[in-house]
């Protein structure tokens, strides 16, 4: 399989507290919130743009880097699989990915080519990041390449038919038609 190379647009650096998020009306990276526990992200984390997943935003996708990224940075990234998950009922796919302009990097091209610590850092991360909250975050599982691709390509469409929706208008309109990505 040939590379799946994106721009992913960083929201949140590696290491920061502070949980960022594009608002897709005004085109700016807003702070939603400070993490409410001791965890910060374990990665680069950010959106693809011109995408809409289950959960009303945009694809997120976590970059595997040596270096924090600033907010808004485009960072080519060559997607190695994708994690599924459900945050507060809702599908919430994450990409996986790495920075494409780094040579060391350059030999990740799946999953199982990442450290496994790292992965499980980012598996930790996101089971207890909402615990205080009072949120659930259930983890379904890693993903392919393959998989990843797939799921891009539907988030694309999403976009392209649902985008003029607000997130709340989408997700009672996905509700109804697609069930099985919520939970009650």
């Amino acid at each position: 399989m040939d590379k799946f190379l994106i721009d992913v647009i960083v929201e949140i650096p590696k290491n920061s507290k502070i949980k960022y998020e594009y608002d897709r009306q005004t085109g700016q990276i807003r702070v939603d919130r400070i993490l409410f526990g001791s965890e910060s992200y374990p990665q680069n984390y950010g959106f693809i743009k011109n995408t809409l997943d289950w959960d009303g935003d945009e694809l997120d996708c976590f970059i595997f880097a040596d270096q924090p990224f600033l907010p808004a940075t485009v960072v080519p990234t060559r997607i190695v699989g994708a994690l599924e998950m459900i945050d507060d009922g809702e599908i919430d796919t994450k990409l996986l990915g790495v920075i494409d302009c780094d040579p060391r990097y350059k030999e990740i091209n799946q999953i199982s080519d990442l450290p496994k610590h790292r992965i499980e850092e980012i598996l930790i991360f996101l089971k207890t990041y909402k615990l205080l909250q009072k949120k659930t975050v259930i983890i379904k599982g890693l993903k392919d390449v393959c998989w990843a691709k797939k799921e891009y390509e539907i988030c694309l469409q999403l976009m392209k038919d649902y985008g003029h929706l607000s997130k709340d208008q989408f997700i009672q309109k996905m509700q109804i038609l697609h069930p099985e990505h919520y939970q009650k």
